[in-house]
């Protein structure tokens, strides 16, 4: 079972994201879809049912959450500008897709002009200051999402806003026309945000332990130097 479990793949299936980013402090099972989007690639059934359960993946592909693989596919490893390129056709008619801060700053963008995309980020952010506020107000806000139409049918949204916390922090993705969410697209743009996030970080732990090194051997180099210096007659 174990041979065969290590030779499947796991990965977030649109939905997965949308339940597994959805929350500020995430439950133990919501952070056990995150960990799907593994920063280098995705990660055999085995593996990740050695650091959860196996029963937990039951679940999830009952739910939806999640879909098996035959083979290993690669974490996406280019800046988000590039990444939209090739992501945004999926994601939008007209391939205008950005992506914004929780506070308002444009992030990367694809068909947008930069005043456009700015005007869109920041109203993102009075977007997730008014879901606090009703939140705080008692009002139980169901989902992450805000569309807006231009006709009274409402049957094509001309903006979305759908907000997600990945790494701890929020991100708000926008997009023109018609929203086209339930694609492979949208879990690897997700993925490429998880990503690019976590190696940042790698990188900035790195440069601070050898910082941390560094400043080390020079303590020890002047202690050696004050220890001769005290040594001679």
């Amino acid at each position: 079972m174990a041979n065969q479990e290590s030779q499947t793949y796991v990965i977030l299936t649109p939905a997965g994201v949308l339940h597994g980013f959805s929350q500020i402090d995430p439950s133990e099972q919501q952070r056990a879809l995150q960990a799907m989007l593994a920063p280098e690639q995705t990660l055999s059934a085995y593996e990740w049912g050695e650091r959860y359960s196996d029963l937990w993946l039951d679940i999830f592909i009952e739910e939806g959450w999640v879909e098996l693989l035959e083979a290993p596919i690669l974490a996406p490893q280019v800046q988000l500008d590039n990444f939209l390129r090739y992501v945004s056709a999926s994601l939008s008619g007209s391939r205008r897709v950005a992506i914004a801060s929780d506070e308002g700053f444009c992030i990367a963008k694809l068909g947008f002009t930069q005043e456009e995309a700015d005007t869109l980020c920041v109203a993102a952010a009075d977007f997730f200051s008014f879901l606090q506020r009703q939140r705080q107000r008692g009002w139980a806000v169901q989902g992450q999402a805000v569309s807006f139409f231009s006709t009274i049918d409402m049957l094509l949204p001309n903006t979305s806003f759908v907000f997600l916390w990945i790494n701890d922090a929020g991100y708000w993705i926008i997009i023109e026309d018609e929203p086209l969410l339930n694609n492979r697209a949208f879990v690897e743009l997700v993925w490429g945000i998880k990503s690019t996030g976590e190696r940042f970080k790698r990188r900035a732990q790195v440069g601070v332990e050898e910082e941390t090194d560094a400043s080390d051997t020079t303590e020890v180099s002047d202690a050696s130097d004050t220890t001769e210096a005290s040594a001679q007659p």
